[in-house]
């Protein structure tokens, strides 16, 4: 049996976005060419950890508590249609209205505690969508930035968690959270 690596990172979970990515999936879920984000697990990514074993979650939740107790709970809004644009796999989410100082000086503290396998500028945000097919993607785009329309998806966080999906896996559909962590005034 071949060794399973994960993907493995700390995040918040946004409960109060099931009913948009539920909405989100009848406007845009297209047969593996653009996956939506499972609506049981919308969240927003705060550090990414090189790919590690199933059983190294617990590991890094122990790294995290640290970065977790230096924080109080805070309200997350999140709200706006953006793009991360590539030719290979656009990426439609919704952006950080309120709370984003929240998010980076967590992500600054999860740095501190562990490697950071992040390839690219921090830029807080809830993923809606995947497009595994940009040309399946460019049909859905324009109906699903207007299902996010004005939508603004509030969320008091008051505890980190340790989430991953194996190597094999997509982050869209096989996302799960393992390790819940303290915010340090819950």
């Amino acid at each position: 049996m071949a060794h399973t690596r994960w993907y493995w990172g700390v995040v918040v979970r946004v409960d109060a976005a099931r009913d948009l990515l539920e909405a989100a999936a009848a406007v845009a879920e297209r047969d593996g060419e653009v996956r939506v984000q499972d609506p049981r697990t919308g969240h927003v990514t705060l550090f990414y950890a090189p790919l590690r074993g199933r059983g190294d979650a617990s590991g890094l939740a122990e790294r995290a508590r640290d970065a977790a107790r230096s924080a109080a709970p805070f309200d997350l809004v999140c709200a706006g249609f953006g793009e991360f644009a590539s030719p290979e796999r656009p990426v439609a989410w919704l952006g950080i209205a309120e709370g984003s100082h929240h998010l980076a000086d967590l992500r600054t503290a999860l740095c501190a505690c562990d490697e950071d396998c992040h390839r690219h500028a921090f830029v807080p945000h809830l993923t809606l969508a995947y497009g595994e097919d940009p040309d399946a993607y460019a049909a859905v785009r324009e109906p699903l930035a207007h299902l996010v329309g004005d939508v603004r998806v509030t969320a008091r966080i008051e505890e980190l968690w340790v989430a991953g999906f194996p190597q094999s896996g997509h982050p869209a559909r096989d996302l799960r959270y393992v390790d819940r962590i303290p915010l340090g005034g819950s």
